[in-house]
């Protein structure tokens, strides 16, 4: 049987659910395991992903003999992911260094300052994680100097590929959204089975931490939080609990708070590269409880501070813009570039519309970060206006971009024009579903899916007092009262977002 014939006749899933669960990427036999039995047993073998054999054995052929030169991202997946290939490298007791550029004066990408250090450095190959797939020159620049580069990016794939040895997950054998730390986990585990013959079971007993980073970076990275993302995050609650981690003993010291992966997130993610040096990977790869408590107790106190300023920042925006149609761009040159992408997304989820926040770096060019909201492709803009950008990536709703100041006024016309001509997806493309009657077994499916994770946007239409008078019966979100306050006749429409807490009243009209 095929897939659509095992999620219809053995879990007795709607037509309509198997083809949304299609859609986001439950596409094979192993996938829907991972989906409907979220254990580490289900987690996809690393090698079933194209090039990871390939990337395997050229790690190995450098590790026993060369320096490996690891390029990091500067965000948490970025450096958890750094931490697990660090920490890897040396079990294999290869000599491995890591650079992670910094964003206000480097942008993102892969650069000729790293091929060059590595050059001269006789450095044989370099490993980009959660980063590389827009550094084609860059790649070629390196191999014509003789080194090798593997990508191991989770990032959408560009039309143009560099020639490397690229490992992502949207290439196939394997869900295709799972974080870059998750993808670098992947790595790790196939590297030392190859080299050892351990297995997974070896990593949980022997090495948790790689568990406990891949699943920081999957929760920081807002992937979707089922199938092999939610397996990790399940076992990585489970051994926070089951072994002591010195980084987390101390934030415990510190709050107050018992060991918890989504606390000490906002305090991870707000530390910013060095370069050679990154403070949230030596706290995740450090042993030494006066190094981290030193450190921590400094970052802790000054992300409060940060955060509560930012928090003022995006209560001026919302008090200075009490209307907003189709877009926002917001000039955000007095605050760091680390910090406008924050303000994006808190400012999206106000308005509900595409948010382009743009910053300035050490040297003056601009950077800049785009959130949108379910429906949009932010990458189709900067794929449109490349010939502007230094730099670019990321996610349909979530990516960033880099160019030169002398470009800021072209940009900002090429923004009006594409929402001026922006012709809003149908209805098709902004829900998963869209039902103008109470289906009882489609809610049913929906309602046991979204405990593991799935998540459904359905837009109601029809007859909203049969659906609201059903709806009541499953948990509801309804935070500003919507249902009890809108009789259902008065209403065209009610956008609920199911997610694992239950099913959240989004919007109505």
């Amino acid at each position: 049987m095929n897939v659509e014939q095992i999620l219809e006749n053995e879990y007795k899933l709607h037509p309509q659910i198997i083809k949304v669960l299609l859609k986001k990427g439950i596409s094979d036999l192993d996938l829907v395991k991972s989906l409907f039995q979220p254990t580490i047993e289900n987690l996809l073998p690393p090698r079933a992903i194209p090039n990871m054999e390939l990337a395997l054995k050229e790690i190995l052929k450098y590790a026993s003999k060369e320096t490996i030169l690891i390029w990091g991202h500067d965000d948490l997946d970025g450096t958890t992911s750094t931490a697990i290939l660090i920490k890897t490298l040396n079990m294999l007791e290869s000599n491995s260094i890591y650079y992670i550029p910094k964003r206000n004066s480097e942008g993102h990408k892969l650069n000729k300052f790293g091929v060059d250090y590595a050059y001269e450095n006789n450095i044989k190959l370099i490993i980009c994680v959660d980063t590389g797939l827009s550094s084609y020159e860059e790649v070629e620049y390196a191999n014509e100097k003789g080194i090798s580069v593997i990508i191991a990016d989770h990032h959408e794939l560009p039309q143009q590929l560099p020639n490397a040895i690229i490992v992502n997950p949207r290439m196939g054998g394997s869900f295709p959204h799972i974080s870059a730390s998750l993808l670098s986990l992947k790595i790790a585990i196939g590297l030392l089975n190859l080299k050892f013959k351990y297995d997974i079971n070896y990593i949980i007993s022997n090495m948790p931490e790689l568990i406990i980073y891949s699943a920081l970076g999957i929760i920081a990275d807002k992937v979707p939080m089922f199938s092999e993302n939610k397996i990790i995050v399940d076992l990585a609650k489970e051994l926070i609990n089951r072994y002591s981690f010195p980084l987390f003993k101390i934030f415990s010291m510190i709050t107050g708070q018992s060991p918890n992966l989504y606390s000490i997130i906002p305090t991870l993610s707000s530390i910013h590269s060095e370069g050679f040096r990154h403070i949230a990977v030596e706290l995740l790869l450090s042993n030494d409880e006066m190094f981290i408590e030193e450190h921590f107790i400094k970052i802790y106190k000054k992300t409060k501070d940060t955060l509560s300023k930012l928090d003022q920042e995006v209560i001026r925006i919302k008090n200075e813009n009490k209307r907003v149609k189709g877009y926002l761009l917001l000039d955000l040159r007095h605050i760091e570039p680390e910090y406008i992408g924050y303000i994006a997304g808190k400012i999206k989820e106000i308005y509900k519309v595409p948010v382009i926040a743009i910053s300035a770096d050490e040297i003056n060019k601009i950077v800049g970060e785009i959130r949108a909201p379910w429906g949009y492709n932010m990458l189709d803009f900067l794929n449109s206006i490349s010939d502007l950008l230094n730099s670019y990536g990321g996610h349909k709703l979530a990516c960033g971009f880099s160019m030169d100041v002398e470009n800021l006024y072209d940009f900002i016309e090429e923004v009006e024009r594409y929402f001026s001509n922006y012709k809003k997806q149908d209805d098709n493309e902004n829900y998963d579903l869209i039902l103008d009657k109470f289906d009882d077994e489609i809610i049913q499916n929906i309602d046991n899916l979204r405990k593991l994770g799935v998540r459904f946007r359905i837009l109601f239409k029809g007859n909203l007092k049969d659906i609201v008078s059903k709806i009541k019966y499953y948990p509801i979100i309804d935070p500003n009262q919507i249902l009890s306050i809108y009789a259902p006749e008065d209403l065209n429409y009610i956008v609920v977002l199911a997610m694992e807490d239950g099913f959240k009243i989004e919007e109505i009209g």
